[in-house]
């Protein structure tokens, strides 16, 4: 058989982990186009003073297992250390950790709801398989097995501070798999002295280069061209036509089909993304009490929630810095707040600080980050686009929005590239263990 030339549209960690999987069944000929100066797309990092640090908050989750196996097999097992952290709701004024038997019996909910919350959580830990809750809400789950009163008081925040969407719009796949993962209660990883995004995303990339895979970056895909029922080329902006045999979209569906409004697939035109603030800065300032995220239940103010990253990792900026990520998740990038100039934006943030902890914040430095595709809307009734296009024979798709209803996370996003490698591997003859070794991966 002749050896097909793929092209991979985008370089963050789905892109990236298809080409892995296929450079690792034998395959060379394959261009990976990213419009960044570097791959892994939302897993990027940038650099203040010799430390690097990530765009927003990540973290290392112990069931992630193709993550795991990702960064066992880049060399970096050895580094990851665990951590538990600690979670706090901020709701009419106060700090609740419910977490902690005080804390969770003096959170403002009746008894008899606690009781509820307490049998819906050990309910969905030991639920793994959520399609059957596909077509229900996160309010028909919540109600059903919690009850109306815990939706009131925590999780209508919830969705909300997420999605700016009620319980009854949400997805109860989504949400159960989310409770299922218990992503705030069990112990995060992270790696000393460095960000491990950064380690990630150097360690996958030194993986294609080492493969002989073709890399441009600082390139933008302008369309595609088509010819009959196939794609033939990605047209960059300078003009550059790149041919090839095979393509694949890791971009966001919304950048998709603006190169190629014909595509028909099913679900693809419906998926929408909602946009993300993210502000990381440094001070001297110690913050008490101690957590590492901080939801801000009460819906009042401009961030949705506040994460100190020197909690998880104590290590990942210079000693006695305190390092501080602001977040703010939008329905979409038209919202006002989407727009707001840097400096309003960090004023506001900082007024979020005075309220929550009685002081100014004085950071001496910060990084802002706007993302306006950043997470799948998942809705009530959301279905993960087919893995080939429908209308174009030749056109493979990678992404989180194929993922539903795993939880969003560098690890869905290295499997979901490997899933769609071992597609294209299948369509040719050819079989892949890779993604199999990911999913039984034990650390």
């Amino acid at each position: 058989m002749k050896a097909k030339s793929v092209l991979i549209l985008g370089g963050g960690l789905s892109g990236v982990g298809t080409a892995h999987a296929l450079a690792e069944a034998g395959w060379k000929n394959i261009t990976i186009v990213e419009r960044a100066p570097k791959l892994g797309g939302l897993a990027g990092s940038f650099e203040r003073d010799g430390h690097f640090y990530p765009l927003g908050y990540h973290h290392i989750l112990e069931r992630d297992r193709t993550l795991l196996f990702f960064l066992d097999r880049i060399g970096a097992r050895s580094s990851v250390r665990w951590r538990r952290i600690r979670m706090l709701f901020r709701l009419a004024g106060g700090l609740h950790d419910l977490a902690d038997p005080i804390g969770f019996l003096r959170f403002p909910m009746a008894l008899v709801d606690k009781l509820r919350f307490v049998a819906l959580m050990l309910r969905a830990f030991g639920k793994s398989d959520w399609t059957d809750w596909q077509d229900k809400s996160a309010r028909d789950l919540l109600d059903a097995w919690g009850s109306p009163g815990v939706r009131e008081a925590i999780f209508e925040k919830l969705t909300r501070l997420k999605f700016e969407l009620p319980c009854e719009e949400v997805s109860g796949a989504w949400l159960g798999a989310r409770l299922h993962f218990r992503e705030g209660s069990t112990p995060l990883g992270y790696i000393p002295n460095a960000n491990w995004t950064k380690v990630l995303c150097d360690g996958v990339a030194q993986l294609v280069e080492q493969a002989g895979l073709t890399v441009r970056l600082r390139e933008s895909v302008a369309r595609l061209v088509t010819e009959g029922d196939r794609v033939v080329a990605a047209e960059l902006a300078n003009g550059e036509r790149l041919p090839a045999d095979l393509f694949v979209s890791s971009v966001p569906t919304e950048v998709y089909t603006t190169l190629v409004p014909r595509d028909a697939t099913p679900q693809l035109q419906e998926i929408r993304y909602t946009a993300l603030l993210s502000v990381v800065c440094a001070t001297k300032q110690k913050i008490t009490p101690d957590f590492y995220w901080m939801n801000l239940a009460s819906l009042d103010r401009t961030a949705c929630g506040l994460f100190t990253l020197s909690s998880l990792n104590p290590t990942i900026g210079a000693p006695g810095d305190t390092t501080l990520n602001f977040v703010t998740h939008l329905r979409d990038r038209t919202r006002p707040t989407f727009a707001l100039s840097d400096e309003a934006l960090l004023a506001a943030y900082r007024e979020d600080f005075r309220q929550i902890f009685g002081f100014e914040l004085e950071p001496f430095w910060t990084n802002i980050a706007r993302v306006p595709m950043y997470s799948p809307i998942f809705t009530q009734g959301y279905r993960n686009p087919p893995l080939r296009s429908a209308t174009w024979e030749n056109m493979y798709f990678a992404g989180n929005y194929r993922t539903f209803p795993s939880i969003v996370s560098t690890g869905t996003a290295l499997g979901s590239g490997v899933e769609t490698a071992q597609a294209i591997l299948g369509d040719h003859g050819q079989t892949s263990e890779l993604a199999s070794r990911a999913a039984a991966f034990r650390w």
